[in-house]
Parts: structure tokens; sequence; C-alpha cells
């Protein structure tokens, strides 16, 4: 072959390159994955997002329903879309619509709320002190507009409960759930 003396030398000036010189071994990636990963996890701290209470606020505690219903000084109102019940004993106290329009009906249920928590405070220790505060548990099914709860609460702290509770359930998807039921 007749090839210039220029194009010959051009092939001496460009390197050859080899096929396994250029290859990344994956056992290395994974080595190297694995390493930054404990190192991430060991220098990550989840405690700032699991517990920030700002200074001077102290936050209410959460009891189990068990726990609360050990308590003598407990008063629970249940609340249905249909009926409410309230007490150990679940006396029926009318329907909602009844409690929003008719002024007896909220009468009836601010004097037992007032005589079962007068009774609490009436169980005192020996230096005098009511052994339990009156405390109130509202049970409410998820359905129910927020305003029947307000009204349930206003009558709770007019009736000289201490503390009100809510029960709730743990969901640890509340936000997902909550996004997909804000979907439909």
């Amino acid at each position: 072959m007749n090839q210039s003396k220029y194009a010959r030398g051009l092939k001496h000036l460009v390197p050859k390159r080899h096929q396994d010189e250029w290859s990344l071994s994956i056992i290395s990636l994974v080595d190297i994955l694995t390493i930054l990963l404990v190192f991430l996890l060991a220098n990550v701290s989840v405690e700032g997002q699991k517990f920030t209470q700002p200074n001077r606020m102290a936050f209410p505690v959460s009891m189990k329903k068990r726990d609360l219903l050990e308590k003598k000084g407990t008063t629970v109102v249940q609340i249905y879309p249909d009926r409410i019940l309230i007490g150990d004993r679940g006396i029926y106290f009318g329907t909602l619509n009844e409690f929003a329009n008719d002024p007896v009906k909220r009468t009836e249920i601010l004097k037992y709320l007032q005589t079962t928590a007068l009774q609490i405070l009436e169980d005192k220790d020996e230096f005098g002190n009511p052994r339990t505060p009156p405390t109130l548990l509202i049970q409410a099914d998820r359905s129910i507009p927020c305003w029947y709860i307000t009204e349930f609460v206003s009558l709770g702290t007019s009736a000289y409960y201490e503390y009100i509770y809510f029960a709730t359930l743990l969901d640890t998807n509340w936000l997902q759930h909550s996004a997909l039921s804000t979907r439909r």
C-alpha cells in the first residue's frame, strides 16, 4: 500500500485503547455507596423532627382511653351522626339536630354534665382536695362537623370540667389518607 509518510506517522500518535482500562467495577461502586450511606446515617440527626417544643410552652399530654376511664373522674360523651350518648351507661340525649336547635335539650345536657362534675368534685382526699379532677372525654364520628365538637367543649368548660380530651385513633399515614379523602 502506498501510504504517505504523514499518514504512517499518525498511526503511532494515536494511543491504543484497551477495553478493560476504562470499565468500572460494580463492586467498587457498591462499596463506595455503602460507605457514603453509613456516613450519612451516622451523621443525620432526627431528634429535631421528633420533638421541637418552643421555649416557655407546655404541650398537653395524651392518654389512652383505658387510663382515662380507670380514673373515676371521667365522663364520656359519644357523638354519633344520629344520636348523642353521655356517661358510662351511654344515656341517650337526643340527636345532633335537636342539640343544635332545641335550647331545652342543650340545657338538659349542661345540667347533666354539671351534676356529674359536682359529684366527681365531692370525692375528696384527706386534705379536702378532689381526688381526681373532672375530665371530659369526647368521642365523635369523623363525619361530625367541627361546630358540634366546639359546642360540647364549651358545655364541658361551663360544667366545671378541668380537662377535656378527644378520642383519636393512631394513624401513621394520616397525611396520605387526608390527601386521598380531599381528592374525592
